[in-house]
């Protein structure tokens, strides 16, 4: 019989099984109502999509959005004022590939906007999105470990495997009613809101995973006055249960948390005043867990009963490296603006894109985010500044690696800017930084070893042959050639080592 015994061992990759991209536009005619003043200037015309649900069913993901259309401009009075308006969107694709069980995530940007005022109250809005879909799934695969009898010998290389033991992605709502403060006016129009979610603890229990957090949002609003813009900014605390399954207390756990939609309106309080903001969020959790095992790979073999065939496979080996979680500052001179500002009235950070490298065994995280600037300018003007803000960062790593898997997540938790002279501002964004470092190489191994029929070369061996050897030669290529085990030609010629340290004569016995 041509058996030999095996040991496999189980591991677990996490696998985009499915990625695309699909657009929706939107043609909007807006007609401003009655008690909105008429449009003398516009200042800036944005769409915020917001994604309201998604939906997994036998591999269909349907995404259900709101486009928030929100016009920001100098009514006939020269003071700001602002109007918005909803527009539903739902986006679906198909993939065999996408289960129950994938961790999807669906997110929309927006593209372009175009806005014109065709008269003082009525306003021609035409705007691109993008609907991005992101399924992942945990894979598993068995790895050939360990093989002997029928005379199989084996060169095997020992290495950590971060397995992937569970994945999730679990999307939550938050609200709440926000009471304005004795100092604030009442509110006419929300112009701007931010909102970030960051983790501070997670807990493993029974296959779930206790995500504690704080998620804080920061409100710009036009006041009763229609002269001034007023900022609030209120924190909430996060604690959501994520089921996942196979996670334990020993595992290297990533966590991302993202806001996928915000909504802020606001409410009259009991007294008739809008002194109260109606605050609803969706935010999505998602959650791999890492185990890291001790593999055994088979990288060379050969029986010296049969002739033999090895199977060949590669796999991407991932290795626990280092986490971080940290907050930094990224300060920007915005030099010739081509206006004197005389105040800031409003500053907002958003769309956030980033990516992740490595450089000088350091984990290097940049990309770009717009910054939003509303001010007066020395002729009490009302005017606005849009631009992209590029930042980078990077984080030392415990052990070097040339290639690197990051789970990350970058955020904007506040910005602030001042007017540092003529034609200039100065801009400081504080943003945290979270995630797990793998190294990831790539091993070739044998994934099966195939007994073809009884070797006939033993038969035709002497008890012994005499073979002259290089200085440096390896003892398992000897053996292989002669059709023997490496322990024999080390017993026969009283070797410690399984590499010649000299040229010398060597003594081969024939197997069996």
């Amino acid at each position: 019989m041509m058996n030999y015994n095996s040991i496999t061992k189980k591991l677990g990759f996490c696998e985009t099984v499915y990625e695309t991209t699909s657009e929706q536009s939107l043609d909007a005619d807006i007609n401003l109502p009655d008690y909105c003043p008429e449009i003398q200037r516009i200042l800036k015309c944005t769409v915020i999509p917001n994604i309201t649900a998604v939906q997994n069913s036998s591999g269909r993901i349907t995404a259900d959005a709101i486009a928030t259309v929100k016009i920001l401009y100098v009514g006939e009075n020269g003071k700001p004022a602002g109007y918005e308006q909803n527009y539903p969107l739902q986006k679906f694709v198909e993939s065999g590939k996408v289960n129950s069980d994938s961790a999807v995530n669906v997110r929309i940007k927006t593209d372009y906007v175009n806005c014109r005022a065709v008269n003082p109250r009525r306003i021609d809005v035409r705007s691109m999105m993008t609907f991005i879909f992101k399924a992942q799934n945990k894979r598993e695969e068995n790895i050939l470990c360990s093989a002997d009898g029928a005379g199989v010998q084996t060169i095997t290389d020992e290495c950590l495997f971060s397995s992937l033991n569970g994945i999730s992605e679990r999307a939550f709502s938050m609200s709440e009613v926000i009471e304005l403060s004795s100092d604030k006016q009442t509110v006419s129009h929300i112009i701007n809101s931010s909102v970030s979610a960051v983790t501070n603890e997670i807990k493993i229990i029974n296959n779930k995973a206790l995500v504690k957090g704080e998620c804080v949002v920061k409100i710009y609003y036009i006041g009763d006055d229609s002269s001034s813009v007023e900022c609030v900014e209120h924190s909430m605390p996060i604690s959501q249960i994520v089921e996942i399954e196979g996670i334990n207390e020993t595992c290297k756990t990533c966590i991302r948390l993202s806001v996928s939609s915000c909504e802020t309106v606001p409410k009259a309080d009991s007294s008739g005043d809008m002194r109260l903001i109606d605050f609803n969020a969706r935010i999505s959790a998602f959650v791999a867990a890492f185990e890291e095992i001790p593999i055994t790979l088979i990288t060379d073999a050969y029986s010296t009963d049969y002739e033999s065939k090895n199977s060949f496979k590669s796999i991407e080996c991932l290795s626990f490296n280092d986490n971080f979680d940290t907050s930094f500052t990224n300060k920007v001179i915005l030099e010739s603006i081509g206006v004197s500002v005389d105040c800031i009235l409003a500053v907002w950070c958003s769309d956030i894109n980033y990516s992740y490298g490595v450089k000088d065994n350091s984990c290097v995280l940049n990309g770009t985010y717009q910054v939003t600037v509303v001010y007066k300018d020395s002729e009490n003007q009302i005017g606005l500044i849009q631009k992209p803000i590029d930042f980078d960062y990077s984080v030392k790593l415990k052990d070097k690696a040339e290639r690197i898997t990051c789970f990350c997540s970058v955020q904007i938790l506040s910005c602030s800017c001042a007017a540092t002279g003529d034609s200039r501002l100065e801009l400081k964004t504080e943003l945290s930084a979270s995630g797990i470092v793998f190294s990831n190489y790539l091993k070739k191994y044998i994934a099966e070893i195939e007994l073809i029929n009884e070797n006939d070369t033993k038969n035709d061996m002497c008890a012994l042959t005499i073979y002259f050897s290089d200085k440096g030669e390896n003892l398992w290529n000897i053996a292989r050639k002669y059709n023997t085990t490496v322990d024999a030609i080390k017993a026969e010629n009283d070797f410690i080592s399984d590499t010649v340290e000299n040229s010398c004569m060597l003594l081969i016995p024939a197997n069996g």
